[in-house]
């Protein structure tokens, strides 16, 4: 059972649950909950465990930066609550793994973070792609390990119960019967511009109550500008400009960058092995003596092209290749030939056996600095821009952390000039700098909008950072009443108009249901019945609205062969009359399967759910007010 669970954790399940996980942790901030925080008062404790203000605080800020102002303002304290309840949950999971002997170890972190795709550019595993995105979360090396190693941890019990879950055969029977479930239905359209009788006149008290109760509908929306400093790769990387002597010197510090591999062609042959998956002793043996004759004939012979297409064909065409080029089961046996016309001991493979030769073989060769000069020039300055950002960067934060009130001693200390945006909304992204989502949050944050502090520094890209304060602050206003009448009219006549056909909707139901004729009834209403017949609940033959009730209503019984219901429609309204219903199934044994696996899974998330909250209710949890 264990084995089966290890194998799955390295499958693409395994992956998306944790992925998701690692994810969620950065998004809120959570890191700062592994590493720990500054602020030693507590908030919460969790058997024993401390949980500070520190941690909570970033975790609000994360968790408030996702949301528009209006919803944080009138749900702080849920917001504060959530963002606490999941400080709280982490704590919890991560002593029950602990508790229950799992761990976790360096090579399963390393062999993790290289497997994910967020950080692989052709499928390699990319540093600099790496840099790049902890440089936008701000996590350092050490903190994302530290996240990996905690998500991974907590993680294993989730797989244990997801993976090891089962669903009975009349489960999954009755999940195909609701799931491929078809109803018979009719029904009857009725749109607002069908309506005979029309809305009446709207008195001005009318208009003035409906705009004294939504005001808030009729609010212009808050916007700021910005002044701020920016740090900017290019910009630094401009002002560099190092000697002759400078970029030899660089030159011959980094002589690998400008060594060209080793390089090979190869030829090879393969003796494949029939059933891999069940290999014989026997069958390996005669698969190896085939391979050593064929190493000693592949040394000699003079016509090895016609030789290798009669012997399994040549997997490297040829063509001159590096050491990383080469599949990583070639490697070991092609980094030991060294001459020309060199042929490796039979190797063992995926397939089988594989020999290989060297056609020719290209040294590695050295460039010289004057073909390189350009390149080395571009990797020199790059990398001393790099340097300087990073130390800048601490400067630009002590700076404005400093002197919070202005950008005046942060921008003469870093000899940068103060740049203004345009007024903008924080929901909407700007043509300047507040075209970045980033940046709209901060600017309306409290710690900026209101008490007028200067921000942290942000990361707008991997290259560019900034520190922004408020300029000018546009407050949210009302609009007058005159502004706005024609639109309330409106609103009051549609409002007017839906309730007055709801009624007749809901008479014609009531009608129905005495018992009165439905065509009959339709056509004194100038309406049709529509027959739409069986449809399954996933159907595009009729509105999503009538699809969603015609699958809402009771089944028809003896007494009510017909059941009848009301909906709302973009257009109007929907009389729909359920006739008949027919449970699904499934004859085809795959699909079956299929069902059975997600009627599994689901299981499993349930009883992961359970667990979680078992958990929590032993956990001793203490919370300070």
């Amino acid at each position: 059972m264990l084995q089966t669970i290890r194998e799955h954790t390295q499958g693409w399940i395994a992956g998306t649950i944790i992925s998701v996980i690692i994810l969620t942790f950065a998004l809120w901030g959570i890191h700062s909950y592994f590493v720990g925080g500054a602020d030693s008062s507590n908030i919460a404790e969790v058997n024993g465990i401390e949980i500070n203000k520190e941690q909570l605080a970033v975790a609000y800020e994360r968790l408030r930066h996702q949301l528009p102002s209006s919803q944080v303002t009138a749900n702080e304290a849920v917001l504060k609550q959530k963002a606490l309840q999941a400080l709280i949950d982490i704590e919890v999971l991560k002593q029950a793994s602990t508790a229950q002997g799992y761990q976790i170890f360096d090579p399963q972190i390393d062999n993790y973070l290289q497997s994910m795709p967020e950080f692989q550019v052709d499928g390699q595993f990319s540093v600099e792609r790496f840099q790049e995105i902890l440089s936008s979360t701000l996590l350092s090396t050490s903190e994302f390990l530290d996240l990996i190693k905690t998500s991974l941890l907590i993680d294993q019990p989730k797989l244990g119960i997801v993976l090891t879950s089962f669903a009975l055969p009349n489960e999954t029977t009755y999940t195909i019967s609701l799931v491929n479930q078809e109803r018979d239905i009719q029904y009857i359209a009725i749109p607002l511009q069908n309506l005979m009788v029309q809305a009446a006149g709207l008195s001005t008290q009318k208009i003035q109550a409906y705009y004294d109760q939504h005001k808030k509908d009729f609010m212009t929306p808050e916007q700021v500008n910005i002044e701020y400093v920016e740090l900017a790769l290019k910009d630094i990387a401009e002002k560099i400009t190092p000697t002759e002597t400078m970029l030899r010197n660089f030159y011959n510090e980094n002589i690998n960058s400008y060594t060209q591999p080793m390089k090979w062609k190869l030829a090879s042959v393969e003796i494949s092995v029939a059933n891999k998956n069940a290999i014989s002793q026997d069958e390996i043996m005669q698969a190896k003596k085939t391979a050593d004759s064929l190493a000693e004939t592949m040394k000699t012979t003079d016509n090895l092209p016609k030789f290798i297409n009669d012997n399994g064909g040549n997997l490297f065409n040829g063509t001159w290749m590096t050491l990383n080029q080469v599949p990583e089961e070639f490697q070991k046996a092609v980094g030991s030939l060294t001459r020309v016309g060199q042929v490796t001991e039979p190797f063992k493979t995926a397939n089988g056996f594989s020999i290989l030769k060297a056609v020719d073989i290209q040294t590695p060769k050295i460039q010289a600095f004057e073909e390189v000069k350009d390149k080395v020039k571009e990797s020199y300055i790059h990398q001393h821009a790099e340097e300087k950002l990073a130390e800048l960067r601490e400067q630009l934060a002590d700076a404005a952390y400093e002197h919070p009130d202005s950008l005046e001693f942060t921008a003469k200390t870093l000899n940068l000039p103060i740049k203004t945006s345009e007024l903008f909304v924080k929901d909407k992204p700007g043509k300047d700098i507040s075209q970045y989502k980033k940046v709209r949050d901060i600017a309306f944050s409290n710690d900026v909008i209101n008490l007028q502090n200067n921000s942290d520094v942000i990361t707008v890209n991997p290259e560019t950072m900034i520190v922004l304060r408020v300029k000018s602050h546009v407050s949210s206003t009302l609009l007058p009443l005159a502004d706005v009448t024609k639109q309330i009219e409106e609103k009051l006549k549609t409002q007017e108009l839906d309730i007055q056909l709801a009624k007749l909707a809901n008479n014609l139901k009531a009608q129905l249901q005495a018992g009165k004729d439905p065509q009959a009834l339709a056509a004194a209403a100038k309406l049709k019945w529509n027959d739409v017949g069986m449809i399954g609940r996933y159907s595009t033959k009729v509105d999503s609205a009538i699809l969603d009730l015609a699958f809402r209503l009771p089944h028809p019984s003896n007494t009510q062969k017909i059941v009848y219901g009301v909906t709302r429609l973009p257009t109007g309204y929907a009389l729909v009359a359920l006739k008949a219903v027919k449970n699904g199934d499934v004859s085809d044994k795959k699909q079956n399967h299929i069902f059975s696996e997600q009627v599994q899974s689901s299981e499993g998330v349930l009883e992961y759910e359970l667990y979680k909250r078992d958990q929590s209710d032993k956990a001793k949890i203490k919370i300070n007010n």
